[in-house]
């Protein structure tokens, strides 16, 4: 199972921004085989990024749907509509599931989501996953809400990706208040030492929009 996310930073008004990615998402929605959500970045990315997600069997699959869409005129005419919103290119990511169930679908509107990475040192890859499968079954645990554990299909090499979900920003803050004072948690994250690249750790914080 893949995680396919393409991360655009947008500029513009978000009076005319989120009305377009709303409206892409439900296009994209209806006329592929495709079951895409849109999140919006809070923290730990540029103001105004957001994400479109969808969860596929296989790189197969997802080049199948793209396909159609690609022969979809209606398709490029709401890519053009946002054409002035985009200063940069995009960045697409593929990630493939270790660990957690993706679910029959998409967290609901309002959901948040905490997506931490980091880089394993490839030599470590395999203690660094094993790790990684431990602390997100241990959060999954001690917060309430479940945590997927993926790594990169392509990108930067030994990255790993979790990605924590809450139903609401509530939820996710009481989650992070939790672990911050929760010391075998602590004691666990300072085990990581000869695991990961030094200071390749990152974390994010997204909201389901649409």
């Amino acid at each position: 199972m893949l995680l396919f996310s393409r991360v655009v930073t947008l500029t513009g008004s978000p009076r005319q921004v989120v009305p377009w990615a709303l409206g892409i998402t439900g296009y994209v929605n209806e006329h592929s085989d495709l079951d895409v959500s849109l999140w919006s970045y809070t923290f730990g990315l540029p103001i105004g990024t957001y994400a479109w997600s969808s969860v596929v069997e296989s790189q197969v699959a997802l080049t199948d749907s793209t396909a159609k869409l690609l022969a979809d005129d209606g398709y490029f005419d709401q890519l053009e509509q946002g054409s002035d919103f985009v200063g940069q290119p995009g960045k697409d990511h593929l990630r493939e599931l270790v660990h957690g169930e993706p679910g029959d679908s998409p967290p609901p509107v309002g959901a948040v989501a905490v997506i931490t990475t980091a880089t394993a040192l490839v030599d470590r890859m395999a203690d660094a996953v094993g790790w990684g499968v431990e602390i997100a079954q241990y959060v999954t645990e001690a917060t309430g809400g479940p945590v997927s554990m993926l790594t990169n299909v392509y990108g930067q090499l030994g990255e790993i990706a979790w990605i924590g979900v809450q139903p609401d920003l509530q939820a996710a803050e009481a989650a992070r208040t939790k672990l911050s004072g929760d010391m075998d948690y602590l004691g666990r994250m300072a085990a990581t030492k000869d695991l990961f690249v030094p200071a390749s750790g990152h974390v994010a914080n997204v909201t389901r929009i649409g």
